[in-house]
C-alpha cells in the first residue's frame, strides 16, 4: 500500500497524454503520405495512356495488395496535358466493373454491368486545367461520347470476373478490347 500512496499519479496520466497525442498525429500524417500510394505504384509499371491488361493475380504477383484472385484487371494511367482522353470498354455480364480514380483515390467514375444487357462505356476525360487546347477534330465518323469528366491524370481500371478456364479465353477477349487513347479509342 504504501508504493501507491508514493506513486505520483500525474506522471501516468501526462504519460497516456502524450501517447494519445502522438498517436492522433501519427494517424494523420500516415493519411496524407502517398509515396507509395496505388497511382505511384501502377504509374511505375504500365505505360501511360495505354491499357494493359494484368497477370493473373498470384501470391507474390500483385500489383496492388488485396486485390482478388477470382478476377482480371486492366490498367491504364493516364494524363491529359496533351489532350482528351477516349476511354472504351464493354462490360458484358455482371461483375465487370470499370472504374476512374484519381492520384489521391478519389472515384471519379465508375460503372457495372448489367444482368440484362451488355453495358458499353464510351468516355471522354477532359483535362481540369483551364488552358485552351484547340477545337476538337470533326469527321462523320467522329461519334461524342457517352460522358464526360475532367481530370488531370488518374487511373483507369477494368475489372473482369475469372470464371474458370473454359470461359478465360472470351474473358480475356472482351478485357483487351478495352481502349484508352489520346485523342480518341
Amino acid at each position: 500500500m504504501r508504493l501507491l500512496r508514493s506513486f505520483d499519479w500525474r506522471l501516468l496520466i501526462i504519460f497516456f497524454l502524450v501517447a494519445g497525442i502522438v498517436h492522433l498525429v501519427m494517424t494523420f500524417l500516415a493519411v496524407n503520405d502517398t509515396r507509395a500510394s496505388a497511382y505511384t505504384r501502377l504509374a511505375h509499371t504500365y505505360p501511360k495512356n495505354k491499357m494493359t491488361i494484368a497477370d493473373a493475380i498470384a501470391p507474390r504477383r500483385q500489383p496492388l495488395p488485396f486485390l482478388a484472385p477470382d478476377a482480371r484487371y486492366a490498367f491504364c494511367p493516364f494524363e491529359t496535358k496533351n489532350g482528351t482522353m477516349r476511354v472504351k470498354a464493354l462490360l458484358p455480364d455482371l461483375g465487370w466493373t470499370i472504374g476512374v480514380y484519381a492520384p489521391d483515390g478519389t472515384n471519379l467514375y465508375f460503372a457495372a454491368a448489367s444482368a440484362d444487357r451488355e453495358t458499353t462505356i464510351d468516355l471522354s476525360i477532359i483535362s481540369s486545367e483551364d488552358r485552351f487546347q484547340g477545337l476538337p477534330v470533326t469527321n462523320p465518323a467522329n461519334i461524342d461520347p457517352q460522358q464526360t469528366i475532367a481530370a488531370a491524370k488518374g487511373l483507369v481500371v477494368v475489372r473482369a470476373p475469372d470464371k474458370g478456364e473454359p470461359y478465360r479465353a472470351d474473358e480475356l477477349a472482351v478485357l483487351a478490347k478495352a481502349a484508352c487513347k489520346l485523342g480518341g479509342a
